[in-house]
């Protein structure tokens, strides 16, 4: 009589889950590349294929010629972020504002410097703490009550317009805050050389969830 050759189930099982946990782990590489290196689109895609959860503790936002990595986020009411924006364009400056309703007299009529471009600045009122500048170009606390870690020197502190550090090419900034009860959508951008970056591309969203 044949006797077929038949592994014992047990290391079958055994071969299954060691593929299941390799497959697994390239998935969640895959997936982290993408939303560090790639273009905004497949960053859309790909959250649209694994869903965005909420982000919370340190978060790194990095600028690129024209967009933003990650161009969308989750947040949730009450949570404290640690955020640390990052230029990474070897030759071009870059802001970072979030708001509500585009001022269209603003973004049509370009040059309106002391106007605000989003008729709602998501910083109003907000208690943000700044630290580690590095390559500040300026920054614009608007109505955010803001803290300085060490001198003030290097932020190039101005007025007018929406909260907004921008960052020469190279610079960074990290910002420390507790999400406000503002849930709903918010949508950032940067509106250096009137509105030129914003209309190339260099925008997101922020999903505010509920405490």
């Amino acid at each position: 009589m044949d006797v077929e050759n038949h592994e014992p189930t047990g290391i079958l099982q055994q071969q299954w889950n060691r593929r299941q946990v390799i497959w697994g782990g390239v998935g969640l590489t895959a997936a982290t590349l993408i939303s560090i290196f790639a273009k905004p689109q497949i960053v859309s895609l790909a959250r649209d294929l694994v869903g965005s959860p909420v982000s919370s503790g340190k978060i790194n936002l990095y600028q690129f010629d024209y967009y933003y990595i990650p161009n969308y986020m989750t947040w949730r009411v009450g949570d404290k972020l640690e955020i640390t924006l990052q230029n990474q364009s070897h030759t071009h400056w870059h802001e970072w504002t979030i708001g509500r309703k585009l001022n269209m007299d603003y973004f049509q009529g370009f040059g309106y410097l002391d106007s605000d471009a989003w008729a709602i600045d998501f910083w109003d009122g907000v208690d943000v703490t700044l630290s580690d500048p590095y390559k500040i170009d300026n920054f614009v606390p608007n109505k955010a009550h803001v803290t300085y870690v060490g001198p003030k020197g290097p932020y190039q502190i101005t007025t007018g317009g929406d909260f907004s550090p921008t960052l020469q090419p190279g610079g960074s900034l990290k910002l420390t805050f507790t999400v406000p009860n503002k849930p709903g959508l918010w949508h950032f951008g940067c509106f250096v050389q009137e509105f030129i970056h914003y209309r190339d591309g260099m925008q997101g969203l922020i999903n505010i969830l509920p405490a």
